[in-house]
């Protein structure tokens, strides 16, 4: 009796709870999406991860005073926001490191999209595609990566973004990234090498689908060129978007930071570096300053577990939360972000208990599916409620683009393999 008792109270709960949804969704609020925790805080009152709450305290950043702010809905939805005439949206599609991707923090990745139809991606680390495409942006305007360095936690990703040709995505991907100190150090080996790589994979789909995807186009950036008196270059100019490189210290030569600006508005990312002042000076004044910052080394062995000694050797070369907020103090940012962090609820009051010690600006710990709309007035700050199974978007109609599927390779399946084929 006892047992049937627990089957009719779990049948009744199931009826109850199909019958909630069913009242929901008749009445136009049941939603396919869930952020995985419910709301909650840290012990100093910081949202946690997953609740669904950008990890900050200060979501609305007022650059204006006397000015009326527009309100945005509480989460991010790529299907129901434009960007407005004078908007930026900057997209976290990784917030994490290498050791390890973990399935709520991919490793190091950034969407920049612009009202005037421009997209640009900032680093594709593993992990960050599925966040990216669910961003609702066709592949087909998804052709412009700028790499900051060679670590594959940066740029390791560059796959799946590549395999976005012929159905959805049918002309070159252009990358740019820094050279090295001799040329198999530099970017323009790395894409290289990629398209080597993917050559299996080409070649099976010619005569099937259009080829123009099908080349990486590398504009790699000479990083001998930066000295004292050239501190940045300028190395994309279209549309009215300026993007500059310039030089960071991180273990070898060859690691860069960007900044992009358009109508005012401006970006920096400077992605793993030691601090120092001259990337603090570059990022002067931007909107939103992305950098990385590491937890402890300790910490960071635990979480790992790796040997403490080399967790010390590893964060010699990376920015600890005391420095980061050093650096933002120079550069004054409008929001600063410190990413590349390990995420977890014990160690988000201890990231901004210390880059308070040394800066007392607006701050924001990066996750996964942080988006930040930038305009002249304001910077708001919100987590992205996106699909987890998220439709590909309508393709643009492009003028101009070649859908010729090519020859089909040489390379044919034997005879006798192809005679044993079932009849369709």
């Amino acid at each position: 009796m006892k047992h049937y008792k627990t089957r009719q109270n779990y049948w009744m709960c199931g009826l109850a709870f199909t019958l909630a949804l069913l009242i929901m969704a008749c009445a136009g609020q049941y939603e396919d999406f869930r952020f995985p925790r419910e709301s909650s805080t840290t012990k100093n009152g910081y949202p946690t991860p997953l609740s669904g709450n950008p990890l900050t305290k200060t979501p609305v950043i007022a650059k204006m005073q006397g000015v009326t702010l527009k309100e945005y809905p509480k989460h991010y939805d790529p299907a129901k926001e434009s960007l407005a005439d004078n908007e930026m949206r900057i997209t976290v599609l990784g917030s994490g490191g290498p050791a390890p991707v973990r399935r709520a923090q991919a490793a190091s990745g950034y969407l920049v999209e612009l009202a005037n139809g421009d997209n640009f991606i900032f680093d594709i680390g593993p992990g960050t595609s599925g966040n990216l495409y669910s961003m609702g942006v066709h592949p087909a305007y998804l052709d412009k990566v700028f790499i900051n360095h060679l670590h594959l936690d940066h740029c390791g990703g560059i796959f799946p973004l590549f395999d976005a040709m012929g159905w959805a995505r049918n002309t070159p991907l252009h990358v740019w990234g820094p050279s090295g100190s001799t040329p198999e150090l530099g970017t323009k080996a790395f894409t290289e090498n990629i398209r080597k790589a993917a050559e299996w994979h080409v070649q099976s789909k010619r005569k099937l689908l259009p080829t123009g995807g099908t080349t990486i186009t590398c504009h790699e950036i000479d990083v001998s060129k930066f000295s004292p008196a050239n501190p940045r270059q300028l190395v994309y100019d279209k549309n009215d978007v300026k993007i500059y490189a310039f030089p960071v210290v991180h273990c070898i030569d060859g690691s860069l930071g960007y900044r992009l600006e358009w109508k005012g508005l401006s970006f920096v990312y400077t992605a793993d570096s030691e601090a120092s002042t001259f990337e603090a000076e570059q990022a002067k004044g931007a909107d939103v300053f992305i950098h990385e910052v590491f937890p402890s080394p300790e910490d960071f062995a635990a979480h790992t577990k790796m040997p403490l000694e080399h967790a010390e050797n590893a964060l010699g070369e990376h920015t600890l939360p005391n420095e980061l907020g050093l650096i933002f103090s120079i550069a004054k940012p409008g929001v600063g972000v410190g990413s590349h962090y390990t995420l977890g609820d014990a160690l988000i009051d201890n990231f901004f208990e210390n880059v308070a010690k040394t800066y007392d600006g607006p701050v924001l710990l990066a996750h996964d599916l942080t988006v930040f709309n930038v305009t002249p007035e304001q910077i708001v700050i919100r987590q992205a409620k996106t699909s987890m199974l998220a439709s590909v978007p309508n393709p643009p109609k492009l003028e101009g683009v070649d859908m010729n599927p090519g020859e089909p390779s040489d390379s044919k399946t034997p005879d006798w393999l192809i005679k044993t084929k079932i009849e369709k």
